[in-house]
């Protein structure tokens, strides 16, 4: 049996050793995030330079979109468009490719460009970045330049 002035003495140990326990895994934790931060902190206060500003900032909205160091130029055909021709679009690569062409096949032509926002892994701000070289009519126009 335990003895009833010794029950609030146990709680209160316990108590203190939870207390050490979480006490020390936010420590750590902090220790762990805080060094990796702390090194990119430098370079996120340093001002941008007039070239990163450029690069942020297109001068026009029909500058043509850069897809990994290649100019991407032209319109593309949703519904006739090929995987190949997909991947031409920045950020997008055979997987999303291969769902918008099963997406087709599954619930048919798409009947404005924002449906695309129903195939998995097309949200706004995608949609948003590809709208320029989206057409659900014509010929595909998209390259590479």
């Amino acid at each position: 049996m335990i003895n009833r002035f010794a029950f609030p003495d146990l709680i209160r140990r316990i108590a203190a050793i939870t207390a050490l326990c979480a006490l020390v895994a936010t420590g750590t934790a902090t220790w762990l995030t805080s060094s990796t931060t702390a090194d990119a902190a430098p370079a996120a206060k340093a001002a941008p330079t007039a070239a990163a500003k450029a690069a942020a900032e297109p001068d026009d909205d029909d500058a043509p979109a850069r897809r990994g160091g290649k100019k991407v130029a032209g319109k593309l055909n949703l519904n006739t468009a090929s995987e190949e021709q997909l991947t031409l679009l920045p950020g997008v690569g055979p997987a999303k490719a291969e769902r918008i062409v099963a997406w087709r096949k599954k619930n048919g032509t798409f009947k404005r460009v924002a449906d695309l926002r129903k195939v998995k892994g097309f949200g706004y701000k995608t949609l948003k970045k590809l709208e320029p070289f989206l057409d659900i009519q014509g010929e595909t126009t998209l390259r590479a330049d």
